[in-house]
């Protein structure tokens, strides 16, 4: 058995191969390279449309962060009125009860004064009785 070339078998397969890369072309690689370029193309999107949520989310969290520093700020002046308040009402009350007890110390010295004028004249009216209970206690002796 010898092995020779046959130009025609050579000239089949050379045909049939070149006819396999003209089918594998448009059914198989044509369709692969449209389906990988669509691929990109959808990916190339959906990264423009995440930059583009980004700078919305960016833009959201600046407005929360300065809704917070003004909400912290109106607390802090709610908090402020309501120490001012809270610290006037305190005064107002202890200026009051100090004047209420200023008001009950005069009233309570002027009783202590009449009882002090009543009790001396008292004394003074007893005065000639205590003179003669000691006299006769001092002649006992």
């Amino acid at each position: 058995m010898s092995i020779t070339l046959n130009p025609y078998l050579m000239l089949l397969v050379f045909v049939v191969f070149m006819l396999l890369i003209y089918l594998l072309n448009q059914w198989l690689y044509k369709p692969m390279f449209t389906f990988m370029k669509n691929r990109d193309e959808s990916i190339r999107r959906d990264l423009e449309s995440t930059q583009g949520h980004k700078n919305d989310i960016s833009q959201i969290e600046k407005e929360i962060s300065e809704n917070l520093q003004q909400a912290r700020k109106e607390a802090a002046q709610i908090l402020d009125a309501a120490t001012k308040e809270a610290k006037a009402t305190y005064e107002s009350k202890i200026n009051s009860k100090k004047a209420e007890n200023e008001a009950k110390l005069a009233q309570y010295k002027e009783e202590l004064q009449a009882q002090k004028a009543e009790l001396r004249s008292d004394l003074i009216a007893q005065l000639p009785l205590f003179r003669e209970s000691l006299k006769t206690k001092l002649k006992q002796i």
